[in-house]
């Protein structure tokens, strides 16, 4: 292997270490402070419910709101 066949293949190594941790890293997440006992449903399927502010339906993929929310 010449000089610009390993330089060729350091880039691309590093473009795609680059690519997998921009999309797949971890991201910091701002969690909102739930209020204690606070119950979190999905709008369209009310029976899946969470205790984290942003959880997501699991059949649907809606955020589940606040069950006061839906009493209203």
């Amino acid at each position: 292997m010449d000089t610009s066949q390993i330089l060729v293949t350091l880039g691309g190594v590093a473009l795609i270490s680059f690519n997998l941790w921009f999309f797949f890293g971890k991201k910091a997440t701002n969690k909102p402070a739930a209020a204690k006992g606070a119950r979190y449903a999905c709008p369209m399927h009310p029976w899946i419910t969470s205790d984290d502010p942003t959880a997501d339906c699991s059949i649907c993929g809606m955020k589940l709101v606040s069950s006061d929310e839906l009493r209203k």
